[in-house]
């Protein structure tokens, strides 16, 4: 299988003072077409820094990424922008909708900031809403919604673009089980129907679980999970 994304020998510090605190150190993780990878560890250790490196929107300090083959590392940052736009879909805990907008209106406009016709980005911002179960909401605004109801519209937002690999960092962190266990299976229907790949952080050992992989991380490195 085609490998969507690559890590190369990833590593990630930050500085306490003149303290420097090693956050991921020589990481490695290949992710294919369709698959689903768990990232488990605990608070702190760096879940959020990879999830952010692989999705282009933090640098590490030493390593490569690759999209799709290509080495993303030293791309400006208007061309990561662009392979953001094209290639990645994010989501995180807070869901980051606009609330002054309906549930339809947040799908649409950010199909309209990415160039798509507005005739299109109505059908496919319906389309989209009724892939997660949100048509009969389509009205709503966020405020009106549910947190399984939000993450699910944020979901739907975050595939718009038919990204080859969706990252979402803690998406029910927030939520009770019975939301939690709809919003994941959301994603792994998504992922399965459009072949897209995968990858989320959780601290939750029952949706790492519903993955075709877990990883440990501990000490700034991955290992496989075994219970």
């Amino acid at each position: 299988m085609s490998e969507i994304l690559t890590l190369k020998n990833i590593n990630q510090f930050f500085y306490q003072g003149t303290n420097r605190v090693s956050v991921l150190r020589n990481l490695k993780l290949d992710i294919s077409k369709s698959s689903k990878v768990a990232i488990i560890g605990s608070s702190g250790s760096g879940k959020s820094s990879l999830l952010n490196i692989a999705s282009l929107m933090q640098t590490p300090k030493k390593g490569d990424i690759y999209i799709l083959g290509k080495c993303a590392t030293d791309l400006n940052d208007t061309q990561k922008s662009l392979l953001r736009k094209t290639s990645i879909g994010y989501i995180n805990q807070k869901n980051s909708l606009l609330m002054e907008f309906s549930a339809f209106e947040n799908i649409y406009i950010a199909l309209t900031l990415n160039n798509f016709n507005k005739s299109y980005g109505k059908e496919r911002a319906l389309e989209l809403l009724k892939l997660v179960n949100m048509e009969h909401r389509a009205n709503h605004k966020p405020s009106a919604l549910s947190g399984g109801e939000q993450q699910r519209v944020a979901i739907a937002r975050a595939i718009a673009n038919s990204p080859e690999i969706i990252i979402a960092d803690e998406p029910t962190g927030n939520l009770d089980k019975i939301n939690s266990d709809k919003v994941i299976e959301e994603l792994i229907k998504i992922s399965s129907v459009n072949k897209t790949a995968l990858l989320i952080a959780t601290h939750d050992l029952s949706v790492a679980k519903k993955m075709d992989k877990v990883y440990n991380l501990i000490d700034g490195q991955l290992f496989t999970f075994r219970d």
